[in-house]
């Protein structure tokens, strides 16, 4: 069996990179108000892609405790109304970031599908009245995040929690309860197969279990087997070879945290031929042509999209994912490894919101899909967002049956790692 692993943006965070939406907005407007503080009174005017900031003719404002008093978007927005000084938004998109509580980057892709639909009904007074005007706001903000992201690419410290994730044996209890009796087969097979050098090795608790294994009937073997799988000690289920067959690292990043992971992988591992890992950078690359980010929209089985078809103006599809998706063959990729074997899904980071539920949608109801397993946030004050995960992991499924099959429940999940 296989194991892919979805990381999202959370997995970046945990390595202490600020690529939160705050941290992206924040540093937008720290840059609006450091430059604003080289501006002499009389001359105040500052102009960007964004927004513009000019003094009116008259009178003169003074502005010399103006670093003092503005820190961020609402201290700024707030000072310059004080000080009757000019300030207009030229990306009406980005103005509306500014404004709306954003808490993560799937809220942008929301809000930018949100005007799409917005665009298209009838009796409404569209924000946008031009969809073109919507989708070169859009993608302007999305070149100021790739910008951003690309400053603030640095080096970090490998976490051996992670590590020790990426390369863990599959455990009994995570697996689709119908497919446990392959897993034992395979446990079984490979019982059957050790030597008398291995048995050496156990120590006087897997021998015990060995012998009382080798006791029971056909019938009595596989209940056997489940009923002392938390019991069996690490060595024991080392010693039978239940790790993954492959691993692929589907990064939804534009970072490349994940690459120290792989070289770790190599060097402990070396050439192992039964251990593989590898990634697929599934939303691109900062900087890298033959590898563009894609930023959108990826619901494709929204009941609205029918209508965005219909409407024969390609203009509409300028930012869905799916259709990003082939531009290059990554998504191809990610369908020949789970058409290829069973699998078990690990999630580090990833929210499973609905603006990648096309791809989500295919990956948890698979035949091959035996097992979805978060690994949440824990916080500093105790508080885990394990709840939040799943809920979202439920959006992305049809069938509810395979839902509550498939979710690993949190008694058998722990942290991606410790509080940060």
């Amino acid at each position: 069996m296989n194991r892919l692993i979805l990381v999202g943006n959370g997995f970046d965070l945990a390595h202490g990179l600020k690529t939160s939406y705050k941290d992206f907005i924040d540093d937008f407007w720290e840059d609006v108000i450091f430059n604003l503080n080289m501006f002499k009174s009389r001359d105040l005017h500052f102009s960007n892609e964004f927004i513009e900031i000019s003094q009116n003719p008259h009178p003169t404002v003074d502005i010399s405790n103006f670093k003092e008093l503005a820190t961020n978007y609402t201290t700024l927005k707030n000072f310059l109304s004080f000080k009757n000084i000019r300030f207009d938004f030229k990306n009406v998109f980005f103005n509306t970031l500014s404004d709306t509580s954003v808490n993560n980057w799937v809220d942008i892709e929301n809000i930018y599908y949100f005007y799409l639909k917005q665009n298209i009904e009838k009796n409404k007074y569209p924000k946008f009245s031009d969809v073109s005007d919507l989708n070169e706001d859009f993608n302007q903000t999305k070149k100021l995040l790739e910008n951003y992201l690309s400053k603030i690419n640095k080096d970090f410290n490998i976490s051996n929690q992670i590590t020790k994730h990426i390369q863990s044996i599959f455990n009994l209890q995570d697996i689709e309860s119908k497919y446990q009796t392959e897993i034992i087969k395979l446990f079984e097979n490979n019982i059957q197969q050790l030597n008398i050098h291995d048995i050496k090795k156990l120590n006087k608790t897997l021998e015990f279990f060995l012998e009382n294994w080798r006791n029971q009937n056909n019938l009595e073997k596989e209940n056997f087997i489940k009923s002392q799988a938390k019991n069996l000690g690490k060595d024991m289920l080392e010693l039978l070879n239940l790790y993954p067959t492959k691993t692929l690292l589907l990064n939804f990043n534009y970072t490349n945290t994940t690459l120290d992971y792989i070289d770790e992988f190599n060097r402990i591992n070396g050439n192992k031929s039964d251990y593989k890992i590898s990634e697929i950078h599934i939303h691109g690359e900062l900087n890298n042509p033959e590898n563009p980010i894609i930023f959108g929209f990826g619901d494709d089985v929204d009941k609205k999209y029918q209508e965005f078809e219909d409407l024969n103006d390609n203009r509409y599809l300028e930012n869905f994912k799916s259709i990003a998706y082939l531009q290059t063959d990554n998504y191809k990729k990610l369908l020949e490894f789970i058409d290829s074997e069973e699998y078990q899904v690990f999630i580090f980071g990833h929210s499973c919101g609905i603006s990648d539920r096309t791809m989500l949608n295919t990956i948890f109801e698979h035949d091959n899909c035996k097992s979805i397993k978060p690994f949440y946030h824990l916080k500093k004050d105790g508080t885990d967002n394990y709840t939040e995960i799943v809920q979202n992991i439920s959006r992305n499924f049809n069938d509810k049956k395979k839902y509550r099959d498939r979710v690993v429940n949190k008694t058998y999940c722990e942290p991606l790692t410790q509080s940060i």
